[in-house]
């Protein structure tokens, strides 16, 4: 009686085809991967950098308006005291004396003399774009003639910084101010953050503020006097 010869079981293993398709799945997968992850990350750095650009546009425009409000003019000394305005396209100029707050930026650096010659101007920066600088001094180094004015860089990248006071003999804003020794009774600023490249210098915000300046001329020498070393403004 013959025995029925065994089989031996088929031996189960991948084909060099078989490898090579699920490599190439796998790698398929990963790359999605990395491309998703890679969209949230550029996502997510783009939308700090728009919050953190929104920020600045806002303080810098806050700082601005902020100035403006506490400008003072004293008759008495109106050479220290005058409101000096130049128009320009597209930056402007602008430099005045204001009765600063506390919480404006720089003041830690005047040991309490809230009283200063404040000057906004627009300059060329080291990364080749334009900057919107604020510049302080103190009424006792400008009496001494000393211009050691303390910068601060209130935004990069600035497009369009232009100043119109309103001039009620012609009933329109107008970008020259002649009369150094008055004070507007208002004013509108325009900032321009960031220059499309594809439209010039078109910016890609812009922001616009009128702001009433409360202040008026003060005469009367003991208000009006610059203080002496010894008693700083306050």
């Amino acid at each position: 009686m013959k025995t029925a010869s065994k089989i031996p079981p088929r031996a189960f293993a991948f084909t060099l085809l078989e490898v090579i398709v699920a490599l190439t799945i796998f790698a398929l997968v990963l790359s999605l991967l990395y491309g998703t992850w890679k969209i949230l990350i550029e996502s997510n750095i783009a939308g700090l950098r728009l919050t953190a650009n929104a920020h600045r546009s806002r303080m810098t425009v806050q700082t601005v308006e902020e100035a403006l409000n506490s400008a003072v003019f004293f008759n008495a000394n109106a050479k220290h005291y005058a409101f000096l305005a130049e128009g320009g396209d597209p930056y402007a100029q602008l430099s005045f004396v204001a009765h600063l707050a506390p919480s404006f930026p720089g003041s830690g650096r005047f040991d309490g003399e809230r009283v200063r010659r404040v000057t906004f101007a627009v300059e060329p920066d080291s990364n080749g774009s334009s900057s919107l600088m604020l510049y302080q001094n103190s009424l006792l180094d400008q009496a001494a003639d000393t211009v050691d004015a303390y910068p601060i860089s209130l935004a990069h990248d600035i497009a369009l910084f232009e100043i119109s006071y309103w001039d009620n003999r012609r009933g329109e804003f107008s970008q020259e101010w002649p009369q150094t020794n008055s004070l507007p009774a208002l004013v509108r600023v325009s900032i321009g953050f960031g220059a499309n490249t594809r439209s010039g210098k078109i910016p890609t915000e812009l922001v616009t503020r009128y702001i009433r300046i409360p202040s008026a001329g003060v005469a009367g020498e003991a208000q009006a006097g610059l203080p002496s070393a010894g008693s700083p403004p306050r």
